[in-house]
């Protein structure tokens, strides 16, 4: 009986490695800037990690928006954010996702605030930019990143 035990716990302890040195391989997904989805994937990364440059780098200059005034916006300690929709037109499109702000304390605990959010994009030059995302652009004054 120990035996079988022992190479039930070991069977479990191998696949456990494997997952963890498969997972720990995965390629990263790179956001495709030649989409709308990915500039906005792209821009919520950015202002997520603090890489205030980057995601300035990713807004029309019609928001009037710098990396300071990004610096400065409302960025949630913790988040889990989710594509929802995209509805194209042309040379404009809007994402729309799903944003669940904060964490639950247990696995079968669920706390948070759930809001959906729309972020406008548009074609520039052949490039896709941000030009209205007001959940995360509060940082910028009442006039900039409205849609």
């Amino acid at each position: 009986m120990n035996r079988v035990l022992a190479a039930f716990v070991g069977a479990v302890v191998l696949l456990a490695v494997i997952a963890g040195v498969v997972v720990a391989n995965r390629d990263t997904l790179v956001p495709d800037r030649a989409t709308p989805q990915g500039v906005v994937q792209e821009f919520l990364q950015a202002m997520f990690n603090g890489k205030n440059e980057v995601a300035a780098a990713l807004l029309s200059p019609s928001t009037g928006c710098s990396a300071s005034d990004l610096a400065a916006s409302y960025s949630p300690g913790s988040s889990r954010i989710v594509l929802d929709d995209i509805t194209l037109d042309g040379d404009q499109a809007v994402v729309t996702v799903d944003v669940t702000e904060g964490s639950a304390n247990g696995p079968f605990e669920s706390s948070g605030y759930s809001h959906k959010e729309r972020i406008s994009v548009q074609r520039e030059g052949g490039v896709w930019k941000v030009t209205a995302a007001p959940w995360l652009l509060s940082g910028c004054d009442s006039s900039k990143g409205q849609p």
